[in-house]
């Protein structure tokens, strides 16, 4: 597995372990992760990385200047370089490798505290693959329910 499908992999196992949100795609290289009508984040895909757009509220901003030193000279390069509009600052962030990928979790956790219970592993299911499966969802592919 390289960085890229790494990052894509590990994406969708933080977002939907921790979170219980919609998943809306555009059917090309955009998939956004919602509650309600509030975009919580937006994943654009690329040949050769993501880009990922967090947009912080006041509230958001608040709690991250006040924990400013806990992120990379990079992370503060894009928060500094956001636009702010009328509904939040605008932060695009573009991740090529794992280790990005965790602070890019660190600022969705300022946008949203988890709301998703973890499962307990006693009940956990193991897929086709080899995974470890705590969350049901459906296969297009084989129409099979996984998980």
């Amino acid at each position: 597995m390289n960085n890229l499908e790494k990052v894509s992999h590990e994406t969708m196992v933080f977002m939907r372990g921790k979170y219980r949100l919609d998943e809306i795609g555009d059917g090309r290289d955009e998939l956004k992760f919602k509650q309600g009508q509030k975009t919580v984040l937006t994943v654009y895909t690329h040949e050769d990385k993501f880009t990922f757009l967090i947009i912080f509220g006041k509230k958001e901003r608040e709690i991250f200047e006040a924990r400013r030193d806990e992120f990379s000279k990079d992370i503060l390069n894009y928060y500094n370089d956001a636009k702010t509009y009328h509904d939040g600052k605008w932060i695009f962030i573009d991740v090529t490798e794992p280790a990005q990928l965790e602070e890019v979790k660190r600022l969705i956790q300022i946008k949203k505290k988890p709301n998703r219970k973890p499962f307990p592993k006693e009940t956990a299911v193991y897929s086709k693959c080899g995974d470890l499966c705590g969350l049901p969802f459906y296969d297009s592919y084989s129409g099979a329910l996984c998980g």
